[in-house]
């Protein structure tokens, strides 16, 4: 399964990197890099020269780290550009990616037990740290300046916060779902799961269904305001 999690990355992020090539350069980069990086992990644990739990955390630092390289570039690319200041104050972020973001963070720690009772501890360090990187990810697009030029206000705060939601979402949403898969991964590998690894592997479960289903809704929500103010 961490083989096939690897190999999936790979063909997904050169798709990526192929599609994005010719209109932008850094972020075809980084997906390139990031699926080599992927294949290289798919190998070793093939050649079993990593243990699984291992290669699929190393997994998790490999997108962690292009979730970095991509709010990076995106930050590069909103400094050079012309924006319009406003005079109204806004919150640091929105409540709903706010609470994703949350939801991120608390993921993360239910990786404690794991360190705690040394089960697979070094793997679950990685898995965690990552978690928390992607939600300081999620975070900083979240609460990220608005991005207006002027020319229709109205339509582009609307945009905006569309474009902030979904990437900030779907961050937040990785986040989870790397704790979720690492859980059942772990707990598959024990011959008895005591109560509380079995119980978070339970609201891991949900948290990132119900995280998916509001993130879709939510922005299916917002999409339709921003195509009824255009």
């Amino acid at each position: 399964m961490a083989a096939a999690v690897a190999v999936l990355a790979t063909v997904l992020y050169t798709i990526i990197g192929v599609r994005n090539r010719r209109y932008d350069p850094p972020h075809a980069r980084a997906s390139f890099v990031t699926a080599f990086v992927s294949f290289v992990i798919a190998l070793l644990v093939v050649c079993q020269v990593l243990s699984p739990v291992i290669g699929y955390s190393l997994q998790c630092l490999t997108l962690a780290g292009f979730q970095l390289a991509d709010l990076m570039q995106d930050e590069h690319a909103r400094a050079r550009q012309h924006r319009i200041a406003l005079l109204a104050p806004r919150p640091a972020a929105d409540v709903v990616p706010t609470v994703w973001v949350a939801l991120a963070v608390a993921a993360g720690l239910m990786l404690m037990p794991y360190v705690i009772l040394d089960e697979q501890r070094v793997a679950a360090v990685i898995v965690a740290v990552c978690a928390l990187l992607m939600a300081g990810i999620a975070w900083r697009i979240a609460s990220a300046p608005r991005q207006l030029f002027g020319e229709d206000i109205r339509y582009e705060r609307m945009q905006d916060r569309y474009s902030r939601t979904r990437k900030a979402g779907l961050t937040a949403l990785i986040a989870m779902g790397s704790i979720m898969v690492f859980i059942s991964f772990v707990n598959y590998d024990l011959h008895t799961v005591p109560p509380l690894l079995h119980t978070l592997q339970n609201i891991s479960w949900w948290t990132w269904a119900l995280s998916g289903i509001s993130l879709i809704l939510y922005c299916t929500y917002l999409g339709r305001q921003s195509s009824s103010t255009s």
